[in-house]
């Protein structure tokens, strides 16, 4: 029994290296799949359809710039009548 407890602390330094090494070896044999066989390489997409993505993002981008701008001026608008009915 002592010589087991002498092993010990070589075997728990060991442990996690050891252990990584495997985690690599799987994760590497399953050849692009994640958990589940989820696959995890990114999908690829055609230039046309990217640059259609790129077109739709900034017509969302100019609507929320107005959408923003029409937010400002009605909040500074407010805050003009609130001076006005403060100066009552």
């Amino acid at each position: 029994m002592e010589s087991l407890w002498s092993y010990l602390p070589t075997i728990a330094v060991l442990a996690c290296p050891v252990g990584m090494a495997l985690m690599m070896w799987f994760m590497g044999r399953s050849n692009g799949q994640g958990i589940c066989g989820m696959n995890m390489t990114p999908p690829t997409q055609p230039a046309a359809d990217k640059d259609a993505q790129i077109t739709e993002l900034q017509e969302q981008l100019q609507t929320m710039k107005k959408q923003v701008r029409a937010l400002e001026a009605s909040a500074l608008l407010g805050e003009k009548q609130s001076e006005h009915v403060r100066s009552l």
